[in-house]
């Protein structure tokens, strides 16, 4: 039904783009929205049926699973809002846009299903120190199956249009679809049990729904809080650069790619480009300037490229640079080095360059500097590294 709902209201999502970079900020709003006023539908509805059920049976479990619904259409809402507010256009106050407003809302999100795992817990514990009778009926069975194949459903419609949109909010969503549904599972062998026990079975249970909850709150929240950290873009959408920026003839390597996520469609790319220094500036600068048109047309984003021109007529230079590239890759073969230039003197030459050296390399950078420097310096004694250290972005 919300795919069909989609795909009726959003004509760009009648066939969904390859790649979430390619859909429009307008599509990914309406889906959001849509998924969103479906799930305040869906949840009202859940907990309107479970709260009257807990009542009438007596549950801590039940009503403790419908207060989870009213929560859940709490975190409706604000994803809702949140995928309004962050498809607005950029103002003076905000140049880049508003679409880290979504990773907020997501954020918003987890924290309420973490309070509601706390509440959820607090009267659980309560249930164990003040058992109360639990009446197990058919008509309650019948509602919490009911729930579960509502709820099966809606973590589905969540993670295919989480995963289509790209969409951390949704996500979020999905995930609490799904704790849902093992959390009204649960809660409905308790209820079961109660035919054959007197123990307070339904609140011991309501205390590891709680963790569970509680769990998956922290979790989801850990996923909403990355890239408002800045946590690096995919490998898919780095090849996509390259594959973009190299697919000109002008340029031959490229290095130190920075992304800047500021939210779905709101991304800036900077990056260094090489080319030969040898070809005409004019006819260089008119090349880049496609690049940067390219990225921005297939990726939806900003982009600013540096030129940084080769030396490719330097045989001398090209041989240095293969030696101290084969240096480097038997310490670490992830270490890379860029603008490699050689300045000769009578005593001695340098050999200036950067290495960009991913964060988890176990040698300090001085040792780094040092087993390059050393090693160069054995097979060409005259010659001396100046070292620049670079860390990778991505």
């Amino acid at each position: 039904m919300v795919s069909w709902l989609i795909r009726k209201k959003v004509p760009a999502m009648r066939k969904p783009p390859e790649s979430s970079t390619m859909i429009p900020p307008e599509a990914r709003r309406s889906v959001g929205s849509i998924c969103g006023a479906c799930g305040i539908f869906f949840n009202l509805l859940l907990f309107i049926g479970k709260l009257i059920m807990g009542i009438l049976t007596h549950s801590i479990a039940i009503i403790g699973d419908a207060l989870n619904n009213l929560s859940d259409a709490g975190s409706s809402i604000i994803t809702m809002i949140g995928f309004r507010l962050a498809g607005k256009a950029p103002d003076a106050d905000h140049p880049f846009g508003h679409g880290r407003i979504e990773y907020i809302s997501g954020l918003l999100v987890s924290l309420l299903i973490c309070i509601m795992g706390f509440e959820l817990g607090k009267s659980s514990i309560e249930g164990i120190i003040h058992p109360a009778e639990v009446d197990c009926t058919v008509l309650a069975v019948a509602m919490l199956i009911a729930s579960l194949l509502v709820k099966s459903y809606m973590m589905f419609y969540n993670f295919k249009w989480a995963k289509i949109i790209d969409s951390a909010a949704m996500r979020a969503t999905a995930v609490d679809s799904r704790n849902d549904m093992i959390s009204t599972t649960v809660v409905l062998l308790a209820v079961i049990s109660t035919r054959f026990t007197f123990l307070p079975v339904d609140a011991y249970i309501g205390v590891a729904l709680s963790i569970f909850i509680l769990y998956s709150g922290i979790n989801a929240a850990k996923d909403t809080v990355e890239p408002l950290l800045g946590n690096p873009p995919s490998k898919e959408f780095l090849d996509r650069i390259s594959e973009i920026v190299l697919s000109h003839e002008c340029v031959s390597g490229l290095h130190d790619v920075v992304v800047h996520d500021y939210g779905p469609g709101r991304k800036m790319i900077s990056l260094h480009a090489e080319v030969s220094a040898f070809q005409d500036m004019f006819y260089i600068h008119d090349c880049i300037d496609n690049i940067e048109m390219d990225l921005a047309r297939e990726l939806d984003c900003e982009a600013v490229i540096h030129m940084d021109p080769i030396d490719t007529k330097n045989k001398d230079l090209m041989r240095l640079s293969d030696e101290v590239k084969d240096i480097i890759r038997e310490l670490d073969p992830r270490i890379t080095i860029h603008d490699f230039r050689m300045v000769p003197g009578e005593s001695h030459t340098n050999l200036i360059f950067d290495m960009v050296v991913p964060h988890d390399v176990k040698m300090s950078e001085k040792e780094l500097v040092h087993a390059v420097s050393s090693r160069m310096l054995k097979k060409h004694p005259n010659h001396y590294c100046v070292i620049k250290i670079d860390r990778a972005y991505v």
